[in-house]
């Protein structure tokens, strides 16, 4: 039997262009409904609905987002993908915001069509497989430095990358970035956002299940990505300090893994909440005497601002043998243990940058790539990474063929 699929579409166009990326394979069945609850009622009629599709544009903008949200409370197991023909900003994160979880673009994504739901679908599978109520609380690995640096991001992704490969994507990582300038993560993993980490920090409280799958980003790799916007200055958070003993709180509820990378741009009062509410801390630094100095006068006003810190190691980041400072003298200048040195080539990481890829795709065996690797297993008592497991259309959906 084949699949069945519900649009409600104000235009024919938007079902043929569905019908022929879905194939053979699964039935596009046009709803009648028009308003949220008349959708509910149509989908409790129409059982072997497996997905639905919703069209946005500005018109229906807000009856659609209406429906949405009604569908998405009355089924939340019930994948639903907004489709439009075109990825404005606000009528996509109006989607997303609504309970959707991804908007295709009609014309745009042919070629890429079966791998986003593909993405869709595989959410809406672990998301069933580990209901959040039963889910262990997560645990924090927070990557820092005194001074900025894009490492901080590039450190912390590769974290979040190991974390979701070793655990063959059946854990929930999240990649909290929070480095200056804003925009790290995203400008590096080749990421967009609609929702971003400034709208999280602004009002934590409404962090849930529902705004996870329907406004965070995720990277192809599947760790969920929220980082600054690449505009954002401090004069946009407004009076208030962002709570993140209380966010740090609500991501152990959500997520299995959280990686967060936290410079001092916030002030050093969200640093020493991040630091203090985690469960492990990596401080990276290279071998400049600048850059020692600068953590070393960071390090002071850490330990006088908290109470208690977690386990705190020492990275030092784009080794060189040549460079004079070893990374045991450093370690023992900080007064910190030292977990590993990570080198490699520098070219190879900005090409990897470049890219917009990660150094798990792009440069395996590289020697940071491995330095990495060995780090997260140490820190967080995981076994190397496992290849993840490929599905069909029908095991997509839950089903096997015939």
């Amino acid at each position: 039997m084949a699949l069945q699929a519900l649009l409600i579409a104000r235009e024919d166009s938007c079902r043929a262009w569905l019908q022929e990326r879905l194939g053979d394979g699964v039935v596009l069945l046009p709803a009648d409904a028009r308003t949220g609850d008349e959708s509910v009622a149509e989908i409790a009629e129409t059982p072997d609905v497996a997905l639905v599709f919703v069209q946005f544009d500005y018109k229906s903008a807000a009856i659609h987002t209406s429906i949405v949200e009604s569908v998405a409370n009355a089924y939340p197991s019930l994948p639903i993908v907004a489709v439009g023909r075109h990825d404005a900003g606000d009528v996509v994160l109006a989607a997303m915001r609504a309970g959707a979880q991804d908007f295709f673009v009609i014309g745009r994504d042919d070629e890429r069509f079966d791998s986003l739901l593909e993405r869709v679908l595989d959410r809406k599978r672990r998301a069933r497989q580990v209901p959040v109520g039963e889910r262990e609380p997560g645990r924090i690995v927070t990557v820092l430095s005194g001074p900025q640096s894009p490492l901080l991001a590039f450190l912390g992704g590769h974290i979040a990358f190991v974390l979701e490969a070793a655990t063959a994507r059946d854990k929930r990582v999240l990649l909290f970035d929070l480095s200056m300038p804003g925009g790290n993560a995203t400008i590096i993993f080749d990421a967009a956002q609609d929702y971003t980490a400034l709208d999280i920090l602004r009002d934590a409280e409404r962090c849930d299940e529902t705004l996870v799958e329907s406004a965070f980003q995720q990277l192809q790799s599947g760790v969920y990505l929220l980082a600054l916007p690449e505009d954002f200055t401090i004069e946009q958070l407004g009076e208030s300090t962002p709570s993140l003993s209380r966010l740090i709180e609500i991501f152990r509820g959500l997520f299995d893994y959280v990686v967060i990378c936290i410079d001092q741009g916030l002030g050093m009062q969200a640093l020493s909440d991040t630091v203090q509410n985690s469960d492990h801390a990596l401080m990276i630094s290279d071998q400049s005497v600048l850059r020692s100095r600068q953590n070393k006068a960071m390090l002071h006003v850490l330990h006088q601002q908290a109470s208690e810190l977690p386990p705190l190691r020492l990275v030092v980041v784009n080794y060189r043998s040549d460079v004079g400072m070893e990374p045991e003298r450093l370690a023992e200048l900080l007064d910190l243990p030292l977990a590993t040195a990570l080198g490699g080539r520098p070219e190879v990481r900005i090409r990897a940058m470049n890219a917009g890829e990660s150094m798990l795709e792009y440069a395996p065996s590289d020697n940071f790539t491995r330095g990495v690797t060995t780090l997260t297993e140490q820190i967080m008592g995981i076994e190397a990474p496992a290849p993840r497991k490929k599905f069909g259309l029908a095991q997509l959906f839950g089903r096997g063929g015939g």
